[in-house]
């Protein structure tokens, strides 16, 4: 029998990352589950997406999973895969399954099991092992089963054999080794990113006063589907008027009207790697005198931020860049009063400002990956990571603080950034940012994206 070919990875990226991990595990076992369904209503599910982590060192994307990798003392290290096994009736339902007999090959693991020897299996992998590593915070009938199995051992230990002493939260290993990004994972950043760019082109181009925020989420679903991607890579924003002072606005149900302005947040998913965008532009075309004046500064603090971003800065140096930057212009129209620093010192932009300036990307939209080192210091910027800048300023419609010809505007920029050698590279820049870029491309022919 064949394997299918939606199987195939490229198993030795995945087997090399398992061997970095299996040097992090001292005289233990590591265990790591996979997603699992969630019930949408009866007997449906929401369609199903892989655990990061998981899928980060086996490249499998089937739910009811467990990946084992096993390092204890005076044997030799070996990871397992514990799978659902081959079920022809179940597979006319749901799709093809992989099945353990080819699991070994296609995926590079040394040894392929049925998830129901999982629990079975247990005793005999906890015992000898001294350290337990898994994801201790995850309240999941994985963990349950493992800290039910060990405390059994452990009421009846033996002298002569280990019983576990102590647990180490795996996800902090990982995550730090996915902070870094490999050739393999920026082809699909670099992928996702261009998908992302043409579904914003044509959400431009489309938006007109009179159709509602649902037509341009439409918009972005089907974009990110045609070109190649999974789907969108979170919850996509598309807030017009004073929608787009509610950060995470998700309803996507308003007509929009003329004179207003559209915020759209969203981006797509290839292989699981997620793309993070943000254009605002307006509906109807042509920014007003307030809009671009506000527009102007919050891009700005955008261009400043993302010039300075390379090697050596940390996430909170370009906060602080992008922040000032926007304080500046806050000044300048009157908004605030005093100077720069006194301002930032005492935050009073941040009524206007809630939010951080950037967060990593990767296999989630808001990565998992650590902001301080293990000294509790401030991750410095290396080559390859990634991560957003997406300065904004927000000013509702009921803020009596502003001027008036300010309020309902609501602003963010984003772009996705990969550090480089000597600086970085804007992986969203073809999108049009600038105010004469984005009136162009509100005038483009929707039918052209066809």
């Amino acid at each position: 029998m064949q394997v299918p070919n939606r199987f195939s990875i490229n198993k030795e990226t995945f087997g090399k990352r398992r061997e970095k991990l299996t040097k992090c595990i001292t005289n233990g076992i590591a265990i790591i589950p996979s997603g699992s369904l969630k019930q949408r209503s009866n007997d449906t599910e929401y369609s199903f997406r892989q655990n990061s982590n998981f899928y980060y060192l086996s490249g499998f994307k089937e739910p009811n999973s467990v990946l084992v990798i096993i390092n204890k003392n005076g044997e030799q290290s070996k990871t397992r895969l514990y799978l659902s096994k081959k079920d022809p009736q179940m597979e006319l339902w749901t799709g093809i399954r992989l099945g353990k007999d080819f699991a070994p090959k296609v995926l590079g693991v040394d040894e392929a099991k049925d998830i129901e020897d999982f629990e079975g299996d247990l005793e005999e992998l906890i015992l000898g092992s001294k350290n337990l590593y898994l994801s201790a915070f995850h309240d999941n009938s994985i963990t349950k089963k493992i800290y039910k199995v060990t405390n059994e051992l452990w009421t009846r230990r033996r002298k002569t054999t280990y019983v576990p002493t102590q647990v180490t939260h795996i996800d902090h290993f990982i995550e730090q080794m996915r902070l870094i990004k490999e050739e393999e994972e920026i082809k699909d950043i670099k992928k996702a990113a261009s998908i992302t760019t043409l579904a914003h082109k044509a959400c431009m181009s489309k938006a007109a006063p009179g159709i509602n925020e649902r037509d341009i989420e439409g918009c972005l679903h089907y974009f990110f589907r045609k070109n190649g991607g999974s789907g969108e890579a979170y919850g996509s924003i598309v807030a017009s008027g004073n929608n787009a002072n509610i950060l995470h606005y998700i309803e996507n149900d308003t007509e929009l009207k003329n004179g207003d302005l559209i915020l759209i947040d969203a981006g797509a998913e290839k292989n699981l790697y997620a793309c993070d965008v943000t254009r605002t532009f307006p509906v109807n075309g042509k920014f007003t005198n307030e809009q671009k004046e506000i527009y102007q500064i919050v891009l700005n603090s955008q261009l400043k931020t993302i010039s300075e971003a390379r090697p050596g800065k940390t996430l909170g140096d370009l906060h602080e860049t992008a922040s000032k930057e926007l304080i500046k212009g806050l000044i300048q129209v009157g908004i605030l009063s005093g100077s720069v620093e006194e301002n930032f010192q005492n935050e009073g932009h941040r009524k206007f400002y809630p939010h951080g300036t950037g967060h990593w990307l990767g296999m989630d939209v808001h990565d998992q990956c650590p902001y301080t080192n293990d000294k509790n210091g401030t991750i410095t910027l290396k080559p390859n990571m990634y991560f957003t800048v997406e300065p904004g300023l927000y000013f509702d419609k009921e803020n009596m603080s502003v001027p008036e010809k300010y309020r309902g505007i609501g602003i963010r920029i984003e772009d996705d950034i990969l550090i480089t050698q000597n600086g970085h590279e804007v992986l969203t820049k073809d999108i049009p940012k600038t105010v004469e870029e984005i009136e162009s491309a509100c005038q483009k022919d929707y039918k052209s994206f066809f």
